[in-house]
């Protein structure tokens, strides 16, 4: 009897409460003179750096890593909505990521830092530390091919085939390794005692999917 062959598709997805935070901001002010535009954007930076630095500490936080980009400068002629062209303007430009382990400590330090002209959160990266994030991947992509076992296992006990017998499994493609999503959730509400704006951020867990194909044979 010609061996029944079973492909399937096992998937398993977990999720976990996120570890850390990257921020992604940028600092950015234009206006008619370079020089003053220039002097703005250097304030606000050394303001940000100090904040940062002082909360920087590679193995406990509450900022593990950071970076400030060098001041950009640039200027260009805008048109109006008649097409005329308009007088030069001038802007500077700064990039800034920050790494947090404590997340009321990162809303407090996106509260303080509301107030400094030119500053924008770009967006806030949720992921696990860099092992346990691996280890996770690992039990994620495991339970994965039991997944498929399973299936396959299903499909031969309504063929009455018996135990079924693995004979390849890959990948199921680019997209089918662990994933991990990006989401920012927020809520901004004022302190009632007159200090800073303040935001609860309330992130969704981090998502960890894993997928393969598999084929089995009938004994």
């Amino acid at each position: 009897m010609t061996a029944v062959k079973i492909t399937v598709q096992g998937s398993h997805t977990v999720t976990v409460p996120p570890e850390q935070a990257t921020v992604h901001a940028s600092l950015s002010i234009d206006g008619p003179s370079p020089d003053p535009v220039f002097a703005t954007v250097a304030a606000s930076v050394n303001e940000v750096r100090a904040a940062l630095e002082s909360r920087h500490d590679p193995k406990r936080g509450p900022v593990t890593r950071y970076a400030v980009d060098q001041i950009r400068m640039g200027s260009h002629r805008p048109y109006n909505q008649d097409g005329t062209q308009l007088p030069l303007v001038h802007t500077a430009a700064v990039s800034i990521t920050a790494t947090f382990t404590d997340f009321d400590d990162l809303a407090e330090w996106v509260g303080r830092s509301a107030g400094l002209e030119g500053l924008g959160i770009n967006y806030i990266d949720w992921a696990l530390t860099d092992a346990n994030r691996l280890k996770t991947e690992r039990k994620t992509r495991q339970k994965a091919v039991r997944d498929a076992l399973r299936r396959a296992q299903d499909y031969a006990d309504a063929l009455d085939v018996g135990p079924v017998v693995v004979r390849s499994i890959s990948d199921p493609g680019l997209g089918g390794g662990p994933v991990q999503r990006r989401v920012m959730m927020a809520s901004a509400m004022a302190d009632p005692a007159g200090g800073p704006r303040g935001f609860t951020l309330r992130p969704e867990d981090v998502e960890i999917r894993a997928a393969v194909e598999a084929t089995f044979t009938g004994p």
